[in-house]
């Protein structure tokens, strides 16, 4: 990164889109947090690192929380936390401890305001698009559920919008066209069951004008990351948005390696800025709006020629 380059940072307050704050209990937790997080390091040391069950007051009575486990790092684990919990046939000790880390945990609140945040802009970008060609073509990477964007979709129903989901899980692609159909836009989706390595092939075919990468990039080491955004900046049409996150770094990041079984690649601002503009995008053309709990950032970046 060439020195005095920087990007506009964002903390995003927006009322109307009723963020979720930390937890009014929170400095009681983390203490309790970085205990268990201790204890699970010490057994994976000497057990190994494939425990059953890495602390009863985790997975082992929170079946919300065994899932999460259980499928970290895939689409099922976020559509759990972005969702309330179903507690059908659950007792009420699962019910209450479920219940304490769905509502307390900085992470699943802030991932929830990230999608949020996602929506909001998503919204705003189409909008713009809109207004300036006749359709308005999305692909989003590494798609999973594809819930924010199905859901901004559904918002804009009768506009001329198409949109390309890339994923390699094909669990994940199925789950998408449930939520399509339900949502009566699946004539308006390709479902494409491949890797990101596809991007300029599909590109051919389905020239964007955004490329939306959310909860992908945290999984790329830095040079991998940097060659993703060097792709999207190539495949994006001229003034088209690449939108894209990355989690900064929390006090549970260790909570989440150990006790979670989620390996999250945290970056500061400077780092993430560090991936965009060395990715090719001009960091006069770029923002990255962080949510109030400031764990996730979205950045917001335009390909001028």
């Amino acid at each position: 990164m060439r020195k005095n380059e920087k990007i506009q940072i964002i903390i995003d307050e927006n009322p109307n889109l009723k963020y979720e704050k930390k937890s009014k209990f929170y400095f009681l937790m983390l203490p309790f947090i970085w205990l268990l997080t201790i204890w699970v390091a010490i057994k994976k040391k000497i057990f190994g690192p494939n425990l059953k069950t890495n602390t009863l007051w985790f997975d082992g009575l929170s079946s919300f929380a065994r899932e999460v486990k259980d499928n970290a790092t895939r689409w099922r684990a976020l559509d759990i936390v972005y969702n309330h919990p179903i507690y059908q046939d659950k007792n009420f000790i699962d019910i209450k401890i479920t219940e304490f880390w769905w509502h307390n945990l900085l992470s699943t609140r802030a991932t929830r305001n990230r999608l949020r945040l996602l929506k909001h802009i998503l919204k705003n970008e189409i909008q713009n698009y809109l207004n300036q060609y006749p359709e308005v073509r999305i692909i989003s990477v590494a798609s999973g559920s594809a819930q924010g964007m199905i859901e901004v979709m559904k918002d804009l129903k009768e506009k001329p919008i198409k949109a390309l989901f890339l994923d390699l899980d094909i669990s994940a692609l199925e789950y998408s066209k449930k939520l399509a159909q339900k949502a009566k836009i699946e004539d308006k989706i390709i479902f494409v069951n491949k890797s990101a390595k596809e991007l300029e092939n599909i590109a051919k075919e389905f020239p964007p004008h955004i490329v939306e990468v959310v909860g992908f990039l945290m999984y790329r080491p830095k040079e991998k990351a940097i060659n993703l955004v060097q792709r999207i900046y190539r495949i994006l049409v001229p003034s088209g948005v690449l939108i894209i996150s990355q989690d900064n770094y929390i006090a549970e990041r260790f909570f989440l390696y150990f006790v979670v079984n989620w390996p999250i690649i945290f970056r500061s601002p400077n780092e993430f800025t560090e991936i965009l503009i060395n990715g090719g995008f001009n960091p006069k053309h770029c923002k990255i709006i962080y949510e109030p709990l400031k764990m996730h950032g979205i950045a917001i970046c335009k390909k001028i020629i």
